[in-house]
């Protein structure tokens, strides 16, 4: 069940200012996290553009302000997500099933010092075509969010959010087909994150003539939802080809695209808390849905649990 505005809804809290910050990689999707008081990135990087799968893609960890890049890993994965936790980084790769980028298998890395890498099979479920995941911890537990597109008959509008729990990031339990969220639109490029009470999540919504932008939604128990007051977040717009002072890779030639690429489509929104500078750092991805694209950021002043609760007032 979603519940959205009514005719009685009121914006109480006003638009959250999100200042744009400028193009900063000619990556794909990726994730800002806080490691050791510096912040850094998880970058995909695909040569390809997602248009040859017999091409190697990897993820990378950059650090933010020098853009030096610490380790290459995931070597025959795609579509990663990170998480931390006591002083260990977590990233989930879904394994590439060729010729096809995604899979029904998730692969999960670890490591303690952002140069070694252990990996496992976190779990395989035959007949499913995973492509996006994200992780959280709630009171219960952990939270995985898995974007689909297989098995059909489970499967409303490609793509659909299915959702999976586990203790101790070993066993898992997948909760039932009727959690799946939501079957009647498209739904990508997730990121969830438990705050205050509620699970939160952004979603890259299709809208007319194949634009497409960020949604974020919210839910207690992934039975009932509530739709954001003030979505869409981050459509694209012309501060968006401003090149960072921090950008990284400068002689790749994807600032040309920025400069004057078709933009309609904003994906991939990623979020993370920055307390030393009392801000929330996003970071998303920038392009057409046509294997054109590039990284950008932005910021919001203040915490991220701030920020997710105000878009509800």
């Amino acid at each position: 069940m979603e519940r959205n505005y009514s005719a009685e809804t009121k914006m109480l809290a006003g638009f959250p200012e999100i200042r744009r910050l400028g193009a900063v990689s000619g990556n794909g999707e990726s994730s800002p996290f806080l490691w050791r008081g510096r912040m850094m990135r998880l970058e995909l990087v695909d040569p390809s553009r997602g248009t040859d799968p017999s091409i190697t893609a990897t993820a990378i960890i950059r650090d933010r302000q020098s853009g030096e890049i610490l380790s290459h890993f995931g070597e025959g994965c795609y579509y990663f997500s990170l998480y931390t936790e006591d002083d260990i980084v977590y990233v989930l790769g879904t394994k590439s099933k060729p010729p096809m980028l995604c899979g029904d298998t998730i692969l999960l890395f670890e490591s303690r010092d952002l140069k070694t890498w252990s990996s496992r099979e976190l779990f395989s479920r035959p007949g499913w075509q995973y492509f996006n995941t994200s992780l959280t911890k709630g009171p219960d537990g952990y939270r995985l969010l898995l974007e689909a597109n297989e098995p059909r008959e489970l499967v409303g509008v490609p793509f659909t959010f299915f959702f999976a729990s586990s203790p101790d990031l070993v066993s898992w339990t997948h909760l039932p087909p009727e959690t799946a969220f939501s079957k009647h639109r498209y739904m990508g490029g997730p990121w969830m994150k438990y705050s205050r009470g509620w699970y939160y999540v952004i979603s890259v919504t299709e809208l007319p003539c194949q634009r497409y932008s960020n949604y974020l939604y919210r839910t207690r128990d992934f039975i009932e939802w509530e739709v954001g007051f003030y979505n869409p977040l981050l459509s694209p717009c012309e501060a968006d080809r401003r090149i960072s002072p921090i950008a990284c890779d400068k002689k790749s030639g994807w600032i040309d695209g920025v400069r004057h690429g078709f933009l309609s489509s904003s994906s991939d929104m990623d979020l993370c808390d920055w307390p030393e500078e009392g801000k929330t750092l996003i970071t998303y991805n920038l392009g057409n849905q046509l294997g054109f694209y590039y990284l950008a950021e932005a910021e919001y002043d203040g915490s991220l649990d701030d920020f997710l609760e105000r878009n509800f007032r």
